[in-house]
């Protein structure tokens, strides 16, 4: 499982920082292929406290078979939040209408995050 995990799948990771600049994770990846998005975080046995995962194009997610809790923020094509889910229960599915993109992370990293917020993916954040 560990040629699964997230990192040898996508491209090299960027911040992802909030619409006041704040690094939300350190290291996000961004699941853009088809086979990304399928696997997603389910090769991943623990996922750090500074990782995050961005879907895209994802509007819902779930968390069968995840080892590690996540909570989630589901955004629209500029990158607003609609609604998060963190943490999110285990063994649950999750969507957001009209969400374009889904960024996962570890439980609590999302705190303080709701509808209106901007994230974005990248050192200009």
């Amino acid at each position: 499982m560990r040629a699964l995990r997230i990192d040898r799948l996508t491209g090299p990771p960027a911040p992802l920082r909030d619409c006041a600049g704040r690094v939300v994770a350190a290291r996000c990846y961004r699941a853009a292929s088809a086979g990304a998005r399928l696997v997603g975080l389910l090769g991943t046995p623990d996922l750090a406290p500074d990782e995050a995962l961005w879907l895209e194009p994802c509007g819902s997610v779930h968390t069968v078979g995840l080892r590690a809790p996540i909570g989630c923020a589901f955004l629209d094509a500029r990158g607003s939040v609609l609604r998060v889910v963190d943490p999110m229960p285990r063994w649950r599915v999750a969507g957001g209408r009209g969400a374009r993109a889904v960024v996962e992370c570890r439980a609590g990293a999302l705190a303080g995050l709701g509808p209106g917020d901007r994230l974005a993916r990248g050192a200009d954040g």
